[in-house]
């Protein structure tokens, strides 16, 4: 019978074959470690390896990408025991099947027909290809639940994505190779194991918004050339970034470190801001002529909570935002989900389906 931990999480990486992520994954193990005053009980398996059923009540499980050889047809063969449901011979628990899945993957899967990642893909046996397909399998797994469960309140599985550049000792990162994370598969360049682990760390465990997304990382574990380690407020920069997509960005030059310069100056600039942002909402008003917009919305100023501004990161001083809501039309009225549309058939009396069928033939 399985203890009740409350944290576990389950690792498939084939440590010989990838030797550079079993080094990530041991970093890694220490770093939640001591992070957490709750034990984190971490398991192992090679993906040749017979994979528990229901992941051992695992929260989470780890897969590095280039340990499954046979790309698509080992992650499907890996998903299905992982999330399946199981009870104990002895009439114990039923098992929970992991709600995230995390992936460790190369830089360069989203991009093979561009160099080097064609030649690192030719040279390494479609290595990248194969790569790409567990994330296919993974991402379309996740997607596949969320249609599933649209009727049934949150989804049940999130994925992440973490591609790290080529994984180095931290001795071999050179100082200029600054720690980096972008959304997506955009970066290019090395990433030593304290700062792949530690990304790791936050997309696992401190990062929601790690939930459903691909990230790059690279560089070593400082963000410039004083040896700086990277604060909580550039994490979670980093992070919110991948709940986007960013559109545009302006460093004002308004903080030198966490502090402000000029008070006033950053008042004064916020005021501008949000002043520039209401006289652009107003262009969607009435009808919204000339700006593309087919369907009439009101223009609401955004909600925010006093509540949160005791959780939110110090670097946020206020907010101001608008939202447009979009108006029923008749068109729009007349649309039925699926599930609404389901209802609808069970409510209708089974009579008037069968009336046509019961009346006499006419010859």
């Amino acid at each position: 019978v399985l203890e009740d931990i409350e944290n576990r999480i389950l690792v498939i990486c084939d440590e010989k074959q990838d030797s550079n992520v079993q080094k990530v994954l041991t970093k890694f193990q220490s770093l939640i470690t001591n992070k957490f005053d709750a034990p984190v009980q971490i398991e192992s398996y090679k993906p040749t390896s017979t994979i528990p059923l229901g992941g051992n009540n695992a929260q989470c499980v780890i897969i590095s990408t280039t340990s499954l050889s046979n790309g698509q047809s080992s992650a499907n063969n890996i998903l299905s025991r992982l999330l399946r449901k199981t009870i104990a011979p002895s009439g114990g628990q039923v098992s929970r099947p992991p709600s995230h899945l995390v992936l460790l993957s190369p830089l360069g899967t989203e991009r093979i027909d561009k160099f080097p990642y064609s030649m690192t893909n030719m040279m390494n046996g479609n290595k990248l290809k194969k790569a790409r397909e567990v994330e296919e399998v993974i991402i379309s797994t996740v997607k596949g639940r969320l249609v599933a469960n649209s009727g049934m309140g949150s989804p049940s599985l999130d994925y992440t994505i973490v591609k790290l550049g080529d994984i180095v000792d931290d001795a071999k990162i050179v100082a200029k190779d600054k720690l980096d994370i972008a959304p997506g598969d955009c970066l290019d360049g090395k990433v030593g194991v304290d700062a792949a682990a530690s990304a790791l760390l936050q997309a696992v465990a401190l990062r929601p918004l790690a939930r459903n997304a691909t990230l790059s990382v690279i560089g070593g574990a400082v963000i410039d050339d004083q040896g700086t380690t990277v604060s909580e407020d550039q994490w979670e920069d980093w992070f919110l970034r991948l709940d986007g997509p960013e559109l545009w960005r302006n460093e004002e030059g308004l903080l030198d470190g966490t502090t402000i310069v000029d008070e006033a100056d950053a008042d004064r600039k916020f005021e501008e801001l949000a002043g520039f942002i209401s006289e652009w909402s107003q262009m969607y008003q009435n009808g919204a002529k000339g700006t593309g917009l087919t369907t009439p919305v009101n223009v609401v100023r955004s909600r925010f909570d006093d509540n949160d501004k005791a959780t939110q990161p110090a670097a946020i001083r206020n907010k101001f935002g608008v939202r447009l809501e979009f108006k029923q039309t008749n068109t729009g009225s007349a649309y039925k989900s699926r599930d609404e549309e389901r209802d609808i058939e069970r409510q209708r009396p089974a009579s008037s389906s069968s009336s046509s069928s019961s009346k006499e033939p006419v010859a």
